[in-house]
């Protein structure tokens, strides 16, 4: 049975649903959206969808429904309640937990220090909360343990009034491949950190994730990335090679209105796809335009530059149609 009641706004979450014992699906829209202790007689719920105009409280009840599989909330920096004492179940004698659960989003960092045991198979997290340390550290739980977490998302919520440091790598699981980082206002010297997870294919910077008018990769390479996305960030000056990013396939620029440039040698990145830049400066864009007029004459007709110049909102492609691709 699925309940989709998104599109519906109302006051609280709705105590009526939780008759419905055969539910599997549940997405609901609230004011406040903290679910009922109650909650945990869905027995067969796997989805859990919450959108709420209020940070919520998810219950400690929620450590009985093993099957859920997604935990899915929306906005916020919301609590899940962690259980002071590892409870044993009455059929097996293990600690009890949500070993089928997959996706954890938008929690504080505050509560997750004790429950990371308690969900082995976790693929998706987000933190959303305070991740800096009194000294300016990058800080929320070790998440070494979590050996399937292929995909973490960070925001922080309580800006330092200086550049910041990264954590020690070790805090990620290896099996990491997506990581977007948001307000964490780090030091741009700190990247090269992130370039030592073995198998980052994604990384998305948003929001003053690094700050300071110039990023120079030096000697960091990121072997695996596909994707590298740059987001609202006020970054003027970029140097790097394309030996710091071998395997780039997609470079996705947006509104980093300070830039002034896209280093050429990112056109020489034999894997490069496509270069997006929206709501940049025309700057910008005439680089990404002059990267593919380079390419082109030394016989490479596979990059495409697509997006608009300077936020004006007009689509732009310079590619009027598409070439098959042939392996390079």
């Amino acid at each position: 049975m699925i309940l989709d009641v998104e599109s519906v706004s109302i006051s609280i979450f709705p105590s009526d649903v939780i008759q419905l014992a055969n539910l599997r699906y549940l997405a609901i829209q609230a004011h406040n959206g903290s679910p009922a202790a109650s909650i945990s007689n869905l027995v067969n719920l796997q989805m859990l969808v919450i959108s709420s105009r209020k940070n919520i409280v998810v219950p400690i009840t929620i450590w009985n429904m093993v099957n859920l599989r997604h935990l899915y909330i929306k906005s916020g920096e919301n609590l899940i309640e962690e259980p002071c004492l590892v409870h044993v179940t009455e059929n097996d004698g293990c600690p009890s937990g949500l070993v089928s659960l997959q996706t954890l989003s938008q929690v504080s960092p505050q509560c997750c220090h004790n429950i990371f045991s308690r969900t082995p198979n976790l693929r998706k997290l987000g933190f959303c909360g305070p991740l800096m340390s009194k000294l300016g550290d990058l800080e929320f739980p070790n998440l070494h343990s979590l050996q399937h977490l292929q995909k973490l998302k960070l925001l922080n919520t309580n800006p330092y009034p200086e550049p910041t440091r990264s954590c020690n790598p070790i805090m990620f699981p290896e099996n990491l491949k997506k990581l977007t980082l948001s307000n964490t206002c780090m030091d741009w010297e700190e990247m090269w950190t992130f370039s030592l997870l073995p198998n980052l294919e994604v990384l998305k910077l948003k929001f003053n994730a690094f700050i300071g008018e110039k990023w120079e990769t030096r000697d960091a390479e990121f072997r695996r990335l596909k994707v590298l996305k740059l987001h609202d960030l006020d970054l003027r000056q970029w140097v790097c090679s394309r030996e710091n990013f071998p395997g780039l396939q997609r470079l996705v620029i947006h509104h980093c209105s300070k830039l002034n440039g896209i280093p050429s040698d990112v056109g020489k990145i034999l894997t490069l796809d496509v270069i997006e830049v929206r709501g940049c400066s025309s700057s910008t864009w005439v680089s990404a335009q002059n990267i593919q007029k380079e390419q082109e004459s030394e016989g490479n007709c596979f990059l495409k530059v697509q997006g608009n110049n300077n936020g004006s909102g007009v689509e732009l492609n310079s590619r009027s149609f598409d070439v098959p691709r042939l392996k390079k």
